[in-house]
């Protein structure tokens, strides 16, 4: 096992261990309607799928650093597991709090995937996207 894959298979025990549980909704598999101005709502989201996410605030520099990952994370970023299927514009739920999802953002270490930090919004409307 090489150290990437050693320090890949950590991260995913401390998203597991230490993660908040979140729901996942795919926008591209979504119900959608657009009206004449472009405008999309979403009218039916389907299924979540429910993960594990860190929040940005929660991950000390000093771990992140040790793991030589990125400088900083920041309160609008959730790190997720590397193998999570998400892509932008997927709603991410955590209680009663969406967001949408931003950006993405793998974290490789010697060619291995180790984590992905998601930059996500706060949203309050769930349907106009």
């Amino acid at each position: 096992m090489t150290l990437a894959t050693t320090l890949r298979l950590a991260a995913r025990n401390l998203i597991d261990t230490f993660g908040n549980t979140v729901s996942v909704y795919t926008y591209s598999t979504a119900t959608k309607t657009t009206n004449e101005e472009g405008d999309v709502t979403v009218t039916d989201w389907g299924t979540a799928t429910s993960t594990k996410a860190v929040d940005g605030e929660n991950m000390t520099n000093d771990l992140v650093q040790s793991m030589q990952l990125k400088e900083n994370i920041g309160a609008d970023e959730k790190i997720v597991r590397d193998d999570l299927t998400i892509a932008v514009n997927d709603r991410l739920e955590k209680g009663s709090t969406s967001y949408r999802v931003d950006s993405i953002s793998e974290t490789d270490t010697q060619d291995v995937n180790v984590i992905k930090i998601i930059t996500v919004s706060k949203v309050t409307d769930t349907t106009n996207w």
